[in-house]
């Protein structure tokens, strides 16, 4: 990872921005892959992302397709919580 997180949280927060970043800001639900946002993540750590993206569904900040994901998006609590 290039601007690589020094804490779980921050990881956390660096994967709701990258979704963010990927819809291009699109109000929720706009759905991309988890594979750009992996890129955008510049992360080859699979399982950080699967288990971020896991977190993320259960505080209710994304939706997810698949197990393990193959979609996702922020929701409304989501970008409520970047915005704080």
């Amino acid at each position: 990872m290039t601007n690589q997180a020094t804490s779980p949280t921050e990881f956390l927060t660096a994967l709701l921005r990258a979704v963010r970043d990927v819809t291009g800001h699109r109000q929720p639900p706009a759905w991309t892959h988890v594979s750009k946002v992996q890129t955008k993540l510049a992360t080859d750590n699979v399982d950080a992302v699967d288990a971020a993206i896991r977190l993320a569904v259960k505080k209710g900040w994304l939706r997810a397709d698949g197990d393990p994901a193959s979609s996702i998006t922020i929701t409304v609590q989501g970008v409520k919580f970047l915005e704080t």
